[in-house]
């Protein structure tokens, strides 16, 4: 009975180990969260940057704060454990070790669920019309992008849109 329980802890703790490489691996852009990619890719082309691309760490750093935003119901850039956006995203895979240069960058924004404001549409809109937001999604430096949108049950939509390069 005692070497059963002991094996049980054991295969549940390496499950629990393996979980998180799992999740790493189906991390896949919403359909909307498509939508603000190319719209900002849109934007960006207008000033003849280089497209972003989608990257499945910065869409896992990206949403785990907007469910802890939306839980906490504050639009912030600081986790409620005071990390910054960039302990956050390394956190969530994308790392800073091995590479000779690292930069990111955040938006973060909140509407009404049901209004016009809570539309990709209109956040990029108003990131674009914001000149700390537009200098993220216009920074020349940037390659990869990940986006989080969620409803709140408290009737918001947040979204986040993390940037970030890393050059070997």
């Amino acid at each position: 009975m005692r070497k059963a329980l002991t094996l049980a802890l054991l295969s549940t703790a390496l499950a629990l180990l393996l979980l998180p490489a799992a999740a790493q691996a189906t991390t896949q852009p919403t359909a909307t969260d498509k939508k603000v990619i190319s719209l900002v890719n849109k934007e960006r082309a207008k000033y003849g940057l280089a497209a972003v691309r989608f990257k499945a760490s910065l869409t896992r750093a990206a949403r785990a704060h907007l469910r802890e935003m939306s839980r906490r119901g504050v639009l912030t850039h600081r986790s409620a454990n005071g990390a910054s956006i960039g302990q956050r995203l390394i956190k969530h895979g994308y790392k800073r070790s091995g590479y000779r240069s690292w930069s990111a960058g955040e938006n973060v924004a909140r509407a009404r669920l049901g209004s016009l404001m809570a539309t990709p549409a209109a956040i990029v809109f108003l990131w674009m019309n914001s000149k700390q937001h537009r200098q993220v999604i216009l920074k020349r430096e940037f390659r990869d992008v990940g986006v989080g949108i969620a409803a709140s049950g408290s009737g918001m939509r947040y979204f986040t849109l993390d940037m970030g390069r890393r050059i070997p």
